[in-house]
């Protein structure tokens, strides 16, 4: 978002800049040496619509609407290079045969060059075991998140990643990358990994599975680690930006 500067002498930067992560801050400033005093970190906040649905009618009316399984593993967002699916389906395949593996869900619009992903598909032999729904509108989410044994998360960069805020409001146990703005809006809430880390990705994933302990915990830690961003406390951070800029503070 900018913010028109009216009081200040005119610059390469005449505006200032609002940002949703102190990641993105960063990014901008090393890329444009915009001075850091023309910055301002505004986190995003999550919809009141995203909450824990335990209505069997709902959950049901939704898993066959998108013909999702009783338990899976889920991923929502575009199907392109950035939000590493690739290694994500790696990461899938190598879990160990000692326990049941529920299927991996990809829920989302298939985005630009997806060919890594439909190879690793076919290289992995993964089949029926990952389903595609297609992309699920939010008044569907809610409920999605809710049924999912786990929402894994392992983008290559975010300015945000909303979906892994809208993951803990509906207390699902999260796995995301521990890079650019995943770990700012996680915090101790998730279980953080390299996305480069194939080997690690796998044993987060196993860990969630395996472990009924941690995922009561990382739910419990999501939820109220979501309640601390609201689109409230966003638009008054926005409001109070404007006013200090504007000089009518």
């Amino acid at each position: 978002v900018c913010v028109p500067s009216p009081n200040r002498p005119k610059t390469l930067y005449p505006q200032d800049l609002i940002v949703p992560s102190e990641s993105t801050r960063d990014d901008l400033q090393r890329i444009t040496h915009v001075p850091e005093s023309r910055v301002h970190m505004v986190p995003y906040g999550v919809s009141p619509s995203f909450r824990p649905v335990h209505a069997p009618h709902l959950r049901r009316a939704v898993a066959e609407r998108y013909g999702l399984p009783s338990e899976f593993l889920l991923y929502v967002g575009n199907l392109e290079p950035r939000k590493n699916l690739p290694r994500l389906l790696e990461a899938y395949a190598r879990l160990p045969g000692r326990q049941v593996v529920p299927p991996l869900v990809l829920a989302g619009t298939r985005g630009w060059k997806d060919a890594p992903l439909r190879e690793t598909m076919e290289r992995l032999n993964l089949g029926r075991r990952v389903v595609f729904p297609g992309y699920i509108p939010q008044e569907d989410l809610p409920a999605v998140y809710s049924m999912a044994a786990a929402f894994v998360y392992p983008s290559l960069y975010e300015g945000f990643g909303l979906p892994v805020l809208e993951a803990m409001a509906c207390g699902t146990p999260v796995i995301t990358s521990n890079v650019s703005s995943m770990p700012e809006v996680a915090g101790d809430a998730a279980l953080l990994v390299s996305p480069n880390d194939v080997e690690g990705l796998t044993r987060a994933l196993d860990r969630v599975l395996g472990e009924p302990d941690l995922r009561a915990e990382l739910s419990r830690r999501g939820l109220a680690r979501a309640r601390q961003f609201t689109w409230r406390r966003a638009a008054e951070s926005t409001l109070a930006v404007y006013r200090s800029v504007l000089g009518t503070v």
